[in-house]
């Protein structure tokens, strides 16, 4: 009877263990997936899928739902499916699922949620808080939404966090996708030494900060706390430290990937330095994926793995995300040939953030201009971050939602007056030589063949003169004299002798007030950039000429 007590004992012990395996994880990822246990006056119990069981209250404005339809809370039942959202630990909004009818759900109710890991074209692949991976497709009905407002697909990175929304039950196809705004990018990556790692407040000490700006090390602060989650993956050498253990490495260096959370930096991933530190500024010329290694361009063999911070296109990717033939700046741990990857981050931006995208920059002479229709002579078009002629002529579109700024008159025209005034003239007739007349020159940025947005100017620039530059606003500002202006920090210019993006070590001054500026697609107006923008920018020494924000 003793040793049968003992083992109901421990039975229950083991239960309880599962029941509360990840207590913190729908606070950390933001959202809770799983089944109703309990419906109270004030709170609800949700039992997640893996078995954890949380008791929750509700933010004051919370959305309910069941079924698409807005609810009480009264009408949520035990056993209901329900989806919730979460902001400081209380519900925001909770969805229920009721539907009766199997394989049958309202438009848009089964949804996931996790990171995207890779795009192919239409496929896109999404890794779960669960660590699985899930890969659905696009269509031409697939909705795309950014901060409240429709965006092209051609805007979704790897690394960005996203909510797909299906019409059917056993469906692949997306209906929706939700992107999440500028939360999920790396704002800074430190380097301190670690003075405290308090578990019970969730937060380190680090003395000594740096953050890395313009390829070095930047002395930030003597002392900074950051709110450090057990949830945060930490690693040493390559190998994976449980988060109690953390203040065993106290006076140790530390490299550290931060977040902008609600105005307030977080921590999202963490390497103790294990040995020496070495840097290296070059191209991975290849990578072997089988010893988890990559070679440089100086023939310098470094190793990677799954705790290696890797940043791409500004947000945190994992090392599958690292690419040959892409620019990197690494910090690397380790001695002589024994080198292994703490940090790396990719400098390399294009037009289009994925093979999504059929983003174009053209700039040419406006030969013809139709109601619909533009015709550009001695056109270059911006094909891997280089000017190229690609022929005497080319025809693009355009309609009502094009944009189209006469630099000159630095007002937008419609594509009635675009069509009317003398853009484009036949020069040799009489009516051009009395009015001395000659054909405006133009920036444009095309969807395909589809015009989104033109700047028009009288005289061309020279190409020749102008360089490709990528980097993030560290400032903006309007200046008395210079106008809109922007100081530029991680900045790297593209070399066409060397074919590689080469680093910047010092902040770059651009000027913006003649420039064509694009945002998700759009053009946008100066005052709407901020610091910690990404850009990728065509320019000629101080004046942006076209400036994507990424």
């Amino acid at each position: 009877m003793k040793k049968m007590i003992i083992l109901l004992c421990f039975i229950f012990l083991m239960s309880s263990i599962t029941s509360y395996g990840d207590i913190n994880g729908p606070y950390r990822d933001g959202f809770i997936e799983g089944y109703i246990k309990k419906v109270l006056e004030k709170e609800i119990h949700i039992e997640e899928y893996d078995g954890t069981t949380h008791q929750l209250s509700f933010d004051a404005k919370a959305v309910l739902t069941i079924d698409g339809t807005l609810v009480n809370m009264k009408d949520f039942k035990p056993g209901m499916e329900v989806y919730g959202e979460l902001k400081n630990r209380r519900l925001t909004t909770l969805e229920g699922y009721s539907t009766e009818m199997p394989g049958y759900i309202a438009p848009g109710s089964k949804l996931r949620v996790g990171v995207v890991r890779e795009i192919d074209r239409d496929q896109i692949t999404i890794q779960l808080s669960t660590g699985e991976k899930e890969t659905y497709f696009t269509s031409m009905a697939t909705v795309a939404m950014k901060r409240g407002a429709n965006v092209p697909l051609s805007v979704l990175y790897e690394g960005d966090r996203v909510k797909l929304y299906f019409d059917e039950v056993n469906t692949f196809f997306i209906s929706k996708m939700e992107i999440e705004g500028d939360s999920i990018a790396v704002k800074e990556i430190y380097r301190g030494k670690l003075k405290l790692a308090s578990y019970l407040d969730d937060q380190i000490v680090l003395e000594n900060v740096e953050a890395l700006r313009n390829g070095k090390w930047e002395t930030i602060q003597a002392s900074m706390k950051i709110p450090y989650s057990a949830d945060v993956p930490l690693y040493i050498g390559g190998q994976e430290l449980s988060s109690r253990n953390l203040k065993n490495y106290q006076g140790r260096t530390v490299y550290l990937a931060v977040k902008d959370f609600f105005g307030k930096e977080k921590a999202e991933k963490m390497i103790v330095k294990s040995q020496y530190e070495s840097t290296f500024s070059d191209k991975i010329k290849d990578i072997n994926w089988y010893t988890q290694g990559m070679e440089l361009g100086n023939n310098k063999n470094i190793s990677f793995h799954e705790g290696t911070i890797i940043v791409k296109n500004g947000r945190l990717v994992d090392m599958y995300g690292i690419n040959a033939k892409s620019d990197a700046y690494v910090v690397a741990d380790g001695r002589g040939d024994q080198l292994g990857a703490d940090v790396v981050y990719l400098y390399n931006e294009d037009i289009n953030n994925s093979n999504i995208g059929q983003h174009m920059i053209y700039a040419g002479r406006l030969d013809v201009i139709l109601q619909d229709k533009v015709t550009l002579k001695n056109y270059f078009m911006l094909d891997g971050n280089d000017w190229y002629s690609y022929g005497v002529q080319k025809e693009l579109y355009y309609d009502n939602d094009t944009a189209i700024y006469d630099l000159e008159a630095q007002k937008f025209v419609s594509p009635k007056e675009f069509y009317a005034k003398d853009y484009a003239v036949d020069e040799e007739t009489d009516y051009a030589k009395n009015r001395n007349l000659k054909d405006w020159h133009g920036y444009i940025y095309t969807d395909g063949d589809q015009i989104r947005t033109i700047v028009v100017q009288k005289n061309m620039d020279s190409l020749l003169n102008q360089r490709v530059t990528n980097g993030v606003i560290e400032r903006i500002y309007e200046d008395a004299l210079l106008g809109w202006t922007l100081n530029l920090r991680n900045g790297n210019d593209w070399s066409s002798r060397k074919a590689q993006w080469m680093a910047k070590n010092t902040a770059v001054q651009i000027g913006l007030d003649r420039a064509m500026l694009i945002k998700d697609g759009k053009m946008i107006q100066a005052d709407e950039l901020k610091a910690g923008d990404r850009l990728y920018m065509v320019r000629e020494d101080f004046e942006a000429k076209v400036v994507l924000v990424k």
